[in-house]
């Protein structure tokens, strides 16, 4: 696809989509050209953050080796 081909078709995209958190979210992305580090999380990622670390320091986790042992016996591998 084209660069001129993604642009139609975000441009139809956002002028049919009737979901405001993903207008939102594409204005937020779109308002500042510039490269931001500033990454702005809403409640309920920051909730899922903290979540997850006090999982961690439960040692409540699984490990690479341990995930990808547990994906192949479930494939059956």
């Amino acid at each position: 696809m084209s660069f001129a081909d993604v642009k139609r078709k975000l441009i139809s995209k956002i002028k049919s989509s009737q979901d405001e958190v993903l207008l939102n979210d594409i204005y937020s992305l779109m308002k500042d050209d510039s490269k931001s580090e500033i990454l702005l999380l809403s409640k309920e990622q920051k909730d899922a953050i903290r979540q997850g670390e006090s999982q961690i320091a439960k040692g409540e986790y699984l490990t690479d080796a341990q995930v990808k042992k547990r994906a192949s016996e479930w494939l059956g591998r």
